[in-house]
C-alpha cells in the first residue's frame, strides 16, 4: 500500500492528480529494471533515474511546484538541497517560490574561500530550512546532512520526492515495486 501525500505527512492523499502523475511519469521515464547497487549498498532489481525526470524542465517545474503546500505549511526561511540531486529541486523550489537557497555537501569543500565547510550560500542561526532530497532509499545522506545543519543552529524540515519505501522521513510518494516472479524450473 502507497503511503503518499502532499503537505501533512499524516494525511494520506488518496488519489491525488499530482501523486498519480508523478508515479506515471517516473514509471514512464525514469525506472529500469535490473541488478543495482544503491547508494547506501542496498541491492536493486530497480532504479529510479531522476536525471531523466529533472532535464525535462516542464517535468521539474511541475515536480517543484508540488512543494507548495509544504512551503505554506512549513514557511521556511531558506530551501536547501542536499548533493547533487537535491540541490537541483532545490533550485527549481527556490526559484519557484522566491525563497533563498543553500546547497548542503557530502564531504566538506576542499578549495576555496570556504573549505572545510559543508554548507554552500549564506544562513542565520534560528532560520528555518526546508531540506529537499530526489530519491531515498534509507534516509542515511539527508538525515547526515539535516544534523549538519542543525548542528549550526538552523531548524530542518527534512523532505524528498521519493523514498523508496525504506526511509523513515517524509516524501511525496513511496514507491516500490514487487520483485518479479522467477520463472519455475519443471521437472
Amino acid at each position: 500500500m502507497a503511503m503518499e501525500h502532499l503537505g501533512q505527512p499524516d494525511r494520506r492523499a488518496g488519489a491525488l492528480p499530482e501523486l498519480v502523475w508523478l508515479r506515471k511519469i517516473i514509471v514512464e521515464r525514469a525506472l529500469t529494471r535490473g541488478d543495482y547497487i544503491l547508494s547506501g549498498g542496498i541491492r536493486s532489481d530497480y532504479y529510479i533515474d531522476k536525471f531523466s525526470l529533472f532535464s525535462d524542465p516542464q517535468v521539474l517545474r511541475r515536480i517543484a511546484r508540488m512543494f507548495t503546500p509544504l512551503i505554506a505549511e512549513t514557511n521556511p526561511d531558506l530551501i536547501a538541497g542536499t548533493e547533487l540531486g537535491g540541490v537541483v529541486i532545490a533550485t527549481a523550489v527556490s526559484q519557484m517560490s522566491g525563497i533563498p537557497l543553500i546547497a548542503v555537501r557530502k564531504k566538506p569543500k576542499g578549495y576555496g574561500a570556504f573549505a572545510n565547510e559543508y554548507v554552500e550560500g549564506p544562513y542565520g542561526p534560528g532560520q528555518s530550512v526546508l531540506l529537499l532530497e530526489d530519491v531515498v532509499t534509507n534516509g542515511r545522506e539527508l538525515m547526515a546532512a539535516a544534523a549538519r545543519l542543525e548542528e549550526l543552529g538552523l531548524r530542518v524540515t527534512p523532505c524528498a520526492v521519493v523514498s523508496r519505501g525504506l526511509a523513515p522521513v517524509r516524501a511525496f510518494i513511496h514507491f516500490s515495486l514487487p520483485r518479479p516472479e522467477k520463472p519455475r524450473m519443471e521437472n
